[in-house]
């Protein structure tokens, strides 16, 4: 077999690695083409024979998922809809779980709860065992890494940090919370699916045989349960995973560099394909991260290159973190000024509260500029109030979501009101079904009844409507939009909530019923620290935010011991690889110029410059 297609011309060892059938690894080095490489695979397959509804491609986000669709569509000329499996682990394993979840005891349609429904669960139980609730992010996490690590139990067991918690019985009482709701959240997916395809032979054999090849991208960030997953799912031994090693940066979420490195010893017959051109950044930017990366020892090896001259690398160190911000904000208006547009420069740091100084000098010179891995679009409270709304009308058991609306925008109906309608709660009445049990019986006060009875009457009437047309008769009915506007501490505050409530609008109308809608909604947690390319400037961004993107310019800032490596990762030799190799990411988003810089002085603490700088070649930069 071979590759044909001439709409994606690849190089000799991308052909080389799309047209070889059975398990193979791609290491593929930053801008070597990964992305094109994994979808000429797919198409190859198609050209091949292959039917592309038995395909399954696992990307790292919905976009990714969306833009390979997009490029298959036009390599294969078929419709979109011919690429179901094209899909985060999160949603194929929810494509799974949802049409087998009376296995587990579910009913459809299953729930996903958002993390705000997760939070809200977890503080209630907190006040039930009279656990202060500055305990609530670290328990969720725990939570969350119990359920990724594939053993909640063993996870348990190791905990020595919250030994006065007892987080098995916080997690028992969280998820018979959640089974009696008949909801799942995002970790429960995979955790659910795992056990489903482990536990039920027949339901693995049917997807077995469904998947003719098994395709996963970013594979150096797959966790262990992911990679069982992927184990579980595979039938036949025609595995293509794409990634680099070097980038995996996400260790402290849990996933796991092993699983590609070896790669070769778990796989029989496994070939490891090597991408070592970068068609990205210069020669000179290439060979300087590659210098850096060498003192990783567990790596798998490449020769990283490119035909790209004329990079500049420059490292500075300054005196204190206002001083390293005005000059870095003068050398972008420098460039600006010699062409190179604000929004093809970046300024990285390893940290969130790095970037105050730098925002200070950018708005001081006049510098436009957007902060990149901000809150996610469906975290934004004007998106949250609306999908509360529709949550409320498909899942009637969610008391969390119709809390949350009984009282947006302000009906009267206050603390005191949800209590009394409480107290008609028995058995396992929902708090919606207790609220249409106080009508009944006209418990309410006069103005009160009215105000419920009107939105129990907006959400009935909504029920059957399509998703765009119950939003905008939530907005309408419930005089939202002029709730905002009061809520809005100033004009373009507003006027950005509304703009994002037009695209809630846009985003709903893509989708047939208001189920499938809030599915949709629910799968996007992975791509909250995507880029918005709606707004222009120069971007600010953390270096993990930034893995994925490219800029012409590139500053690489805070570059100090306790910073990076962070205080927090110098336990270890594999904590210490991965900042590392978090810098490498940072330096290679670069294309042409790269700045890294250090300060003595951050937020009046001193720290010397990092050790990483040292190990970067004096040859490699002037």
């Amino acid at each position: 077999m071979e590759y044909r297609n001439t709409r994606m011309d690849l190089s000799p060892e991308q052909k080389e690695a799309v047209e070889y059938i059975g398990p193979a690894l791609v290491v593929a080095g930053a801008g070597s083409g990964k992305t094109r490489t994994l979808t000429a695979k797919i198409a190859f397959l198609i050209d091949n024979g292959y039917s592309p509804e038995s395909i399954l491609a696992i990307t790292f986000t919905n976009k990714a998922a969306g833009e390979m669709k997009s490029r298959l569509v036009d390599l294969t000329g078929l419709s979109i809809e011919r690429f179901p499996w094209v899909r985060t682990y999160h949603s194929a394993c929810f494509k799974i779980l949802k049409q087998h979840c009376h296995v587990l005891g579910y009913q459809p349609p299953l729930q996903i709860y958002s993390e705000y429904q997760q939070q809200k669960i977890v503080k209630e139980i907190l006040v039930k065992l009279n656990i202060d609730k500055k305990y609530l992010y670290a328990i969720r996490s725990h939570l969350s890494k119990a359920k990724n690590s594939g053993d909640p139990g063993s996870y348990f067991d190791a905990q020595k940090r919250m030994a006065y918690v007892n987080l098995p019985e916080i997690y028992k009482m969280y998820e018979k919370e959640l089974f009696s709701k008949n909801a799942v959240d995002f970790d429960n997916i995979l955790l659910m699916t795992r056990n489903l395809l482990r536990d039920h032979p027949d339901v693995q054999r049917q997807y077995q045989t469904l998947f003719s090849y098994l395709l996963v991208d970013e594979y150096q960030d797959s966790n262990n349960l992911q990679e069982e997953l992927t184990g579980l799912l595979l039938g036949n031994g025609n595995l293509f995973c794409v990634g680099d090693d070097w980038q995996a940066i996400y260790g402290f979420r849990g996933s796991n560099v092993e699983h590609f490195i070896q790669f070769d010893k778990k796989y029989e017959g496994a070939r490891i394909f090597r991408l070592e051109q970068n068609y990205r950044s210069s020669e000179e930017i290439v060979q300087a991260a590659n210098e850096l990366i060498r003192f990783n020892k567990n790596r798998v090896d490449k020769d990283c290159y490119s035909k790209k001259n004329g990079g500049l690398i420059e490292v500075h160190d300054f005196y204190s973190d206002d001083e390293e911000a005005g000059w870095v904000a003068r050398k972008i208006k420098w460039l600006n000024s010699d062409g190179i547009r604000y929004e093809d420069m970046a300024i990285l740091y390893r940290t969130k509260f790095c970037s105050l100084s730098f925002e200070k000098a950018c708005r001081s010179a006049g510098i436009p500029y957007k902060m990149l891995g901000a809150k996610g679009f469906f975290e934004r409270k004007e998106i949250m109030d609306i999908n509360c709304y529709l949550t409320a009308v498909v899942f009637e058991k969610d008391d969390v979501s119709f809390e949350r609306i009984i009282n947006i925008p302000k009906r009267g109906i206050g603390p005191g009101t949800i209590k009394k309608i409480n107290q008609m709660r028995f058995g396992e009445m929902s708090l919606q079904d207790a609220a249409r049990k106080a009508l009944e019986e006209k418990v309410l006060p006069d103005k009160v009844y009215k105000a419920l009875k009107s939105l129990m009457a907006l959400l009935d009437d909504i029920k059957s409507m399509l998703p765009e047309a119950a939003i905008r008769e939530v907005l309408e009915r419930s005089e939202y939009l002029d709730y905002l506007r009061n809520y809005s501490k100033k004009g373009s505050d507003f006027t950005s909530r509304e703009e994002n409530l037009e695209q809630l609008i846009y985003s709903a109308s893509q989708c047939p019923t208001l189920l499938d809608y809030l599915e949709d909604a629910s799968l996007v947690k992975e791509d909250k620290e995507e880029n918005d390319d709606s707004e222009n400037g120069v971007s600010l961004s953390t270096m993990h935010a930034s893995k994925g993107l490219e800029f012409y310019s590139v500053f690489v800032v805070g570059c100090e011991e306790n910073l990076l490596p962070h205080w927090k990762s110098k336990e270890t030799e594999s904590e210490i690889a991965e900042e590392r190799r978090l810098l490498y990411v940072a330096m290679t988003r670069a294309e042409q110029y790269l700045y890294i810089s250090s300060a003595g002085y951050r937020k009046g603490q001193y720290n010397p410059p990092s050790r990483f700088i040292t190990e970067i070649s004096e040859s490699s930069y002037v």
